[in-house]
């Protein structure tokens, strides 16, 4: 159904639009005015998202148009919205607007904070725009709109080696970028068209080693984003150093973003491609899984071992999606949305905790559920969630996971991914032992909560950590049946 209302537009844009204000009056308007700003245009994208759950519960798929964008091409300025980037797209606004919230009381102390802010505001409403895109040129062109804000945010407010890391991530992400864009260009060759709601038929006649290996460039680009084994090199660095509101952002929803792009590309473009694959993938995410436990149990700074947390996490979505069957499928997408909340939750909470403390390091911390007990209660929630652990979300997204590999015939990587959740488990005992229990240490006897700026998002995070477990139905009614449409592509399905 198309439509005339201009949302979707008008959700993409907003943030856009207000990047320009936040750097022009933000001097004058200083830290929280910016925070207010961003808050604000974050959370009106939010609503209007919101505005399109009740059609798209009752299964329109809602296009906007606003005519012929590149005449060559005949390519429009166009927008979709269905199951699939509903939910993501509420999770990117979302948790946005809590991240906004964050950097108020967080960036208190930093240096140029109208940049921060207005680059903030663009780095959302290029992941948006991802979200919403309905043909692939628009896409690429908000996938390298995320690029561009979100390497500054690293290289210019990181911690440690800002600069050296932001180049790492502006390298590995631009190559990702460039495979994708091959890909994108040469699907055009044989497709004649960029629009997704033409693309799958268009392809079917095209000659399969051609798919296979457009699959595999566009693939190439978004396991860079989601940060899959062996191109995970650059997150563990980028998400430790950045500012710890840009880590949640990285780290919660922009990683999904590739995941939705596996989603909405690689699977329902080229389902027959993915499906000679698809064991290979598997075993890729069971290494992506055991490698990033294993790294995050040899972690002493807090945010590392969050970091390397996030590409183990990777690969439970990427396993799911792979089973290639609706159940797992529906794993996959639905732990985007656990994993999105936990971690970053997780990270608001290692931020509070620097921000209170002054260290990273675990090993010189201890005892701060005394002081700091909001903040050992979210730590404790979002550490559940992501170790699977019921009645949190990530229990019912992780069981869907193992249960579709189970029903998909694979027994002996499913016993393996099983085993990856006892090395989660492991890693974030030892974390909150270390940092939340045993002896208070003497430079840490005045330490108390963070400011209430901080501690209100890291509040709604673990309510919902916790009502997504209790009520998995209420978000599961908008992921499933995009996985079931995906899902049916393929003989399992």
């Amino acid at each position: 159904m198309i439509d005339n209302y201009g949302l979707m537009l008008y959700s993409i844009i907003i943030p856009i639009i207000a990047s320009p204000i936040a750097y022009l009056f933000g001097k004058r308007i200083g830290r929280v005015g910016n925070g207010i700003l961003s808050t604000v245009a974050f959370a009106i994208s939010t609503l209007m998202l919101f505005s399109y759950l009740n059609r798209v519960l009752d299964g329109e798929i809602i296009s906007e148009s606003y005519g012929v964008w590149i005449g060559l091409f005949k390519l429009d300025m166009s927008f979709l919205m269905d199951h699939l980037s509903l939910t993501i797209s509420l999770l990117i606004a979302g948790i946005s607007t809590l991240a906004a919230i964050y950097s108020i009381s967080y960036m208190e102390h930093e240096h140029d904070q109208e940049i921060y802010f207005t680059c903030l505001l663009l780095f959302v409403g290029g992941m948006i725009g991802v979200v919403l895109a309905s043909n692939l040129i628009l896409f690429y062109l908000f996938w390298e709109m995320m690029l561009i804000p979100s390497y500054f945010l690293i290289a210019h407010w990181g911690k440690g080696r800002p600069k050296i890391t932001g180049f790492k991530y502006f390298m590995f992400t631009h190559a990702g970028a460039a495979c994708l864009l091959f890909g994108i260009l040469w699907s055009y060759s044989l497709a004649g068209t960029f629009d997704f709601l033409k693309l799958s038929t268009a392809l079917q006649s095209a000659p399969f080693d051609a798919l296979r290996w457009i699959m595999i460039l566009m693939f190439i680009g978004f396991a860079v984003k989601l940060a899959i084994f062996p191109v995970h090199t650059w997150l563990p660095d980028a998400h430790a150093e950045a500012p710890t509101p840009i880590s949640v952002l990285l780290s919660g929803v922009m990683i999904k973003c590739g995941a939705y792009a596996m989603a909405r590309i690689t699977l329902t473009f080229f389902p027959s491609s993915v499906a000679t694959v698809s064991y290979a993938l598997l075993v890729l995410a069971i290494i992506t899984m055991l490698w990033g436990g294993l790294m995050a149990f040899a972690q002493t700074d807090i945010k590392r071992l969050l970091a390397y947390s996030s590409v183990s996490q990777a690969g439970y979505i990427l396993f799911g999606l792979m089973s290639l069957y609706s159940l797992g499928i529906a794993g996959g997408l639905f732990h985007i949305i656990n994993h999105g909340i936990a971690k970053s939750l997780l990270f608001m909470s290692a931020g509070a905790i620097i921000y209170s403390t002054g260290i990273r390091d675990m090993r010189k911390l201890g005892g701060l559920a005394s002081k700091m007990p909001i903040t050992a209660v979210a730590v404790l929630c979002g550490a559940l969630s992501i170790a699977g652990t019921p009645p949190f979300g990530g229990f019912a997204s992780e069981w869907m996971i193992f249960a579709g590999a189970f029903e998909a015939g694979f027994m002996i990587l499913g016993a393996l991914a099983i085993i990856a959740t006892i090395i989660t488990i492991g890693y974030y005992l030892k974390m909150i032992k270390n940092v939340f229990f045993g002896e208070v240490p003497k430079n840490l006897k005045e330490v108390k909560e963070a400011p209430s700026y901080m501690l209100v998002p890291m509040s709604i995070l673990t309510f919902f950590t916790v009502i997504f477990g209790i009520f998995a139905y209420v978000p599961l009614n908008i992921i499933y049946p995009a996985a079931d449409i995906i899902g049916k592509f393929f003989l399992g399905g």
